[in-house]
């Protein structure tokens, strides 16, 4: 009689030990495959983040607020490379007591260019350009702005010259920053402003590392009006 019932309950467990390892199994796969989902997504994720720095981030941090605008702008670009950074400390430093030019202050390219979309150079001089020598240039107009003691826009690029006093005599005290660029797909007049704007931000942040931002007038926001030097 045990016998007996002993026997008819042993088929009734093996199934329910089955049934178990099956859900087991089932529950380990969902596990596999929601782990290798989340990895995917993370991978994913990583593909699609930006490479390179930002307008931001680039030449020193120095393009800040409307100038990193009018960079993703002019360039078309929300990220960028650099060569070597220039620090703007080591950029004063030179200015400071010396008129030699500091070239490729600010460098920016586009990724996999071979020619940089924005190149800035400082230097010391003794004298800004004025409308008469203008009338000598080979240019047929100049965009000038009301910022610093000249500022203009003419062919591929932009000049600001501002009040700087250097520490050793016999050194100039006005700076001049020269932007150079390529091609940009804005009209003219945008193309004119984005340079001088993204100009202007980086020669504010180094009249401020050189000590000199009230003589350098240079405003944190660009004004939108501007003055066209013509030839008749």
């Amino acid at each position: 009689m045990h016998a007996s019932l002993k026997s008819s309950q042993e088929p009734r467990l093996k199934p329910l030990a089955r049934g178990t390892l099956l859900i087991a199994s089932v529950s380990l796969l969902v596990l596999t495959s929601a782990c290798s989902n989340s990895d995917g997504g993370r991978e994913k994720a990583n593909e699609e983040k930006p490479k390179g720095p930002s307008a931001t981030k680039v030449c020193d941090a120095s393009i800040t607020g409307q100038a990193a605008q009018e960079l993703r702008k002019l360039t078309g670009a929300d990220t960028f490379e650099q060569t070597d950074e220039v620090k703007l400390k080591s950029v004063a430093q030179k200015l400071t007591s010396s008129s030699s030019t500091v070239r490729s202050a600010c460098e920016i390219y586009l990724p996999d260019a071979s020619s940089p979309a924005v190149q800035i150079d400082f230097s010391r001089r003794t004298e800004h350009p004025t409308r008469s020598s203008f009338e000598s240039s080979n240019a047929d107009e100049w965009i000038v702005f009301p910022i610093g003691r000249h500022a203009r826009a003419s062919g591929s690029g932009a000049d600001i010259y501002f009040s700087c006093p250097a520490k050793n005599k016999g050194v100039p005290d006005l700076i001049r920053g020269d932007l150079r660029s390529s091609n940009s797909a804005l009209s003219e007049k945008d193309t004119d402003f984005a340079r001088i704007s993204i100009l202007n931000s980086v020669s504010r942040n180094l009249a401020d590392a050189l000590g000199c931002s009230e003589e350098s007038q240079l405003p944190e926001k660009m004004p939108v009006s501007s003055e066209h030097w013509t030839k008749n």
